[in-house]
């Protein structure tokens, strides 16, 4: 997921959202997504609290308790609470993840993987300075979370890396961001971007890809990087035009 939020970066999206001439994204369409995006962002996180709330009361409830009435009426009465409306856009009892015994009592991952990703992002940039692009940050992934795996705690891999666990603060500060203010800061890491010495992006990617839409290949890397990336971007000319 920290991987995934460079793709909204605006350093990242001048660089390599470009179309098929090679030109970059205006920085008015990144202005646009950002006014569409943030004022929703606070609203999104606080919807993921829904369903580990409604679990934690409905759990606690005897077996008389659950009618269906009341079942609903504990699902509207955490929205009212938590979103602050009547009537989610996606009502509590039409999640999935409810029904699935694999994925019940789980669903306060997504959240503290979203503090997690603010929290990263956080000590990279102020370690670093910038995200795109950044050479330094591989080694440092790779050391404190992908080599423990599951042998440690989502929390002691924070640890490892912030010397600091899991703290809200970081996504809290990013929800609370006004337009004008992500707008600045996306303003002023597009500058530094411009101002810092930008690595060759053509390097190996030392992988067997394959790009795949059912039993169809619509892209591979059998003959090169380069090749592949053709083969895609001619797939998508002959679908979207």
């Amino acid at each position: 997921m920290f991987c995934d939020s460079l793709l909204d970066d605006a350093d990242w999206l001048k660089r390599y959202a470009v179309n098929r001439h090679g030109e970059a994204v205006p920085d008015a369409l990144i202005r646009d997504a950002i006014a569409a995006r943030q004022p929703m962002r606070a609203f999104n996180e606080r919807h993921i609290l829904l369903v580990p709330y409604f679990e934690w009361a409905l759990y606690q409830w005897d077996d008389a308790q659950l009618t269906p009435e009341a079942i609903t009426r504990l699902a509207r009465d955490n929205e009212q609470r938590i979103l602050g409306i009547d009537g989610s856009p996606q009502p509590t009892l039409a999640i999935p993840h409810l029904l699935s015994q694999d994925s019940a009592c789980s669903y306060q991952g997504y959240l503290l993987a979203l503090m997690a990703v603010e929290q990263t992002r956080h000590f990279f940039l102020q370690r670093d300075g910038y995200l795109t692009d950044n050479p330094a940050i591989g080694p440092s992934l790779a050391q404190h979370y992908w080599q423990p795996g599951n042998s440690v705690s989502h929390d002691a891999t924070l640890v490892g890396l912030t010397v600091e666990g899991f703290n809200p603060a970081y996504l809290a500060a990013a929800c609370n961001q006004t337009v004008e203010q992500a707008w600045r800061q996306a303003q002023d890491c597009m500058a530094q971007a411009r101002a810092r010495p930008q690595p060759p992006a053509d390097f190996p990617w030392q992988a067997d890809i394959q790009v795949v839409d059912g039993d169809a290949i619509l892209a591979s890397n059998a003959q090169g990087d380069e090749a592949m990336c053709r083969q895609f971007a001619q797939a998508i000319q002959q679908r979207y035009g």
